[in-house]
C-alpha cells in the first residue's frame, strides 16, 4: 500500500523534497562547523591567556622573590662550624688587623693563622693591591694579585677599608669603585677562588682617631655588601658581632688601647664568627694544584707612617706579639676597656691613595713577621 501511494505522487514533488533534505544536512553540516571552529578557537584563546596569566605570574613571582635572595645570597648566613680545616684552606688579605691574625692565639695556643696563608701590611690602603710588593716567596716578592694565582687558594677572605676612611665623606662611589676594581683584578688572575669581602671593623667610643667615625663606618659596609651582591661575591657582616647595638660602639673589651684594632677578645669573637659562618663550595681549581714556591710571608712593615695621624707607627704596632697581648687580655678582665690591651698594639690601616707608601729599608724591623731578608730582596725585584 506504501508503495503505491509513493508512486502515486507527483516527480516534481519528489524531486522537491530530496532537494530539501539534501540543503537541510548541508545546513546542519555548516552549523557544525561553525560550533567546532568557534569551540576550537575560543579554547586556544583561553590556553594562551591562561599561558601568559602563568608567564606573568612566574616572572612577577620571580622578580618579587629574586630582590630578597640577592641579599640572602650575598651575605653569608649562619652554617655549621667550619673548624680549622676552614681556616687553613683560606686565604687571608689584608691590612693591619689581618696582620695581629698571625700574632695573636687561638684557645688552643695556636695562631688564628700563618705566614703560609696570610698576606698583610700595616698602613695598607686597597689602592696598593696591585702595585704593593708584599708577598715574598723562594721565587721572588710578589703584589696580592700576582701572588693569589701563584698560591692557588681555594678561596679568599679580604678585610681592607679602614684606613680609607677620613671621617668627612659621605659618599662611597670612589671608594666602591677602586675596591670593585682591586677586587676584578684577584678575581681575573685566579677565578677558581671563592671571594669573601669582610667588613670594615668598628671602632670603640674613646679611640685615637677622631678621623674615624663610625657613621662613615658604616656607610662604607652598606657600600661594600651592595658591590658584593652586584659582582657575585660573598660578604662576610662581622661587624654585627662585634658592634654593640646600644652604645653603637664596638663591644666592650674588644678593641685595643687605641679603640681602632682588635684586641684578642675582638679576634676571638671575630674568628668564631667566620668558621660559624663559612663558605664551602666544591672545590673547582685546576688539578693538581701547580708546584707552590716555598713561602716566606708578606712583608707586614712596609710603611712607617700612620695614614690616619701621619704619626710614625709604634713599634709594637708593627709588630704586635701575641705573649703581650694574653698579658693585656689578662689584665683587661679586672679592668676597664680602656686598659684592656694596655701592651697591646694597634696596627695601623690602609693609606689613602694619595698617601701610597714606598717600601723602605727602615720600615721593616728585624722582629718583623717578615725575614730579615726582605728589604733586599724587594730592591732586587725593584731592579
Amino acid at each position: 500500500m506504501m508503495k503505491k501511494k509513493n508512486e502515486g505522487r507527483k516527480p516534481w514533488l519528489q524531486s522537491f523534497e530530496k532537494k530539501w533534505q539534501r540543503a537541510l544536512i548541508m545546513i546542519l553540516c555548516m552549523l557544525f562547523i561553525a560550533c567546532m571552529t568557534i569551540s576550537v578557537l575560543f579554547g586556544i584563546d583561553l590556553l594562551l591567556s591562561g599561558s601568559q596569566t602563568a608567564d606573568s605570574a612566574s616572572d612577577t613571582s620571580s622578580a618579587s622573590g629574586d630582590a630578597l635572595p640577592t641579599e640572602v645570597q650575598t651575605v653569608l648566613p649562619l652554617s655549621s662550624d667550619g673548624g680549622r680545616s676552614y681556616l687553613d684552606s683560606t686565604l687571608f688579605l689584608g691590612d693591619s688587623n689581618t696582620v695581629r691574625f698571625m700574632s695573636f692565639n687561638d684557645e688552643d695556643g695556636k695562631t688564628y693563622t700563618s705566614t703560609q696563608n696570610t698576606i698583610a701590611v700595616v698602613g695598607m690602603g686597597i689602592q696598593a693591591i696591585d702595585t704593593l710588593e708584599c708577598e715574598q716567596l723562594s721565587s721572588g716578592t710578589f703584589t696580592m694579585t700576582d701572588a693569589v694565582p701563584i698560591l692557588q687558594p681555594e678561596r679568599i677572605i679580604i678585610t681592607f677599608g679602614t684606613n680609607n676612611l677620613d671621617g668627612k665623606t659621605t659618599d662611597p662611589t670612589s671608594f666602591i669603585t677602586e675596591y670593585a676594581k682591586q677586587l676584578k683584578k684577584i678575581q681575573e688572575a685566579y677565578p677558581s677562588a671563592d671571594l669573601i669581602v669582610n667588613s670594615i671593623p668598628p671602632i670603640a667610643s674613646a679611640n685615637d682617631y677622631p678621623k674615624v667615625t663610625i657613621a662613615q663606618i658604616e656607610l662604607y659596609n652598606q657600600a661594600v655588601m651592595e658591590m658584593c651582591g652586584q659582582n657575585h661575591w660573598k660578604y662576610l657582616n662581622s661587624y654585627e658581632t662585634l658592634i654593640d647595638e646600644n652604645t653603637k660602639y664596638a663591644k666592650l673589651g674588644y678593641m685595643a688601647n687605641d679603640g681602632l684594632h682588635l684586641s684578642e677578645t675582638g679576634l676571638r669573637a671575630l674568628f668564631t664568627y667566620i668558621r660559624t659562618h663559612a663558605y664551602i663550595t666544591v672545590d673547582d681549581r685546576p688539578q693538581p694544584l701547580q708546584a707552590i714556591p716555598e713561602i716566606i710571608g708578606p712583608l707586614t712593615t712596609l710603611y712607617t707612617v700612620n695614614p690616619l695621624n701621619n704619626q710614625s707607627f709604634d713599634a709594637q704596632v708593627l709588630n704586635p706579639s701575641s705573649q703581650e697581648t694574653s698579658q693585656a687580655a689578662a689584665s683587661a678582665a679586672a679592668s676597664a676597656p680602656a686598659a684592656s690591651e694596655t701592651s697591646c698594639p694597634a696596627p695601623a690601616s690602609e693609606a689613602p691613595a694619595e698617601q701610597t707608601a714606598v717600601p723602605t729599608a727602615s720600615s721593616v724591623p728585624a722582629a718583623a713577621p717578615a725575614p730579615t731578608a726582605d728589604t733586599s730582596s724587594t730592591k732586587e725585584k725593584q731592579q
